[in-house]
């Protein structure tokens, strides 16, 4: 699994680090919909712009004179999802948002979309389907990606979805280092 998530990183970022401040959104829907009211991704660009105000809040209260940024530093994203609507759509959204020059946004694509999506069903998630076509590799990607994910600063979540609980459980989310948004708070 870790050989995977390396090959992920070597693959997703050109130099093979992963971004200082990067923030992990995870999107759940394929089938999710079954379960929770899915969030439309203004929500997600909504729960991004507060990261990125705390970010800035942040640096402020530690240095004074500090120049205020947002709009020209790079914003450093992992779209963590098996959707590849989900992808689509925040790309196309993101071109019409105004909190960031669009420029300046990385968005780097879990490696579960670019990869699995030709052995994936036209509908729904159906991972036992997947698995299944792909010999059980997509489980291994999946859980590269999940690492991968583990490494932001920053996380949008919705633990009604258990890959987001597992990710804010292997994170933690009391602690002030460690920042969470939750979308779609669950029951634990």
């Amino acid at each position: 699994v870790f050989h995977e998530a390396e090959r992920q990183v070597g693959l997703l970022f050109g130099d093979g680090r992963i971004p200082r401040d990067l923030i992990a959104v995870h999107v759940r829907w394929g089938d999710k919909f079954w379960e929770m009211d899915l969030p439309p991704m203004s929500e997600y660009f909504q729960a991004i712009q507060s990261i990125l105000q705390r970010r800035h809040e942040r640096r402020n209260r530690r240095s004074t004179g500090s120049s205020n940024a947002t709009k020209e530093e790079a914003i450093h994203i992992y779209l963590s999802t098996e959707d590849p609507r989900a992808l689509a759509e925040f790309e196309s959204a993101l071109k019409n948002e105004t909190w960031a020059d669009p420029h300046n946004i990385r968005l780097y694509a879990d490696r579960t979309i670019l990869e699995l999506n030709q052995h994936r069903p036209a509908k729904g998630n159906r991972a036992s389907w997947t698995a299944r076509n792909t010999k059980g590799r997509s489980g291994l990607v999946a859980l590269g990606s999940l690492l991968v994910a583990l490494e932001a600063t920053d996380w949008v979540v919705t633990t009604q979805s258990n890959w987001s609980r597992l990710l804010v459980a292997l994170v933690g989310d009391g602690d002030d280092q460690i920042r969470v948004v939750d979308l779609r708070p669950g029951d634990w």
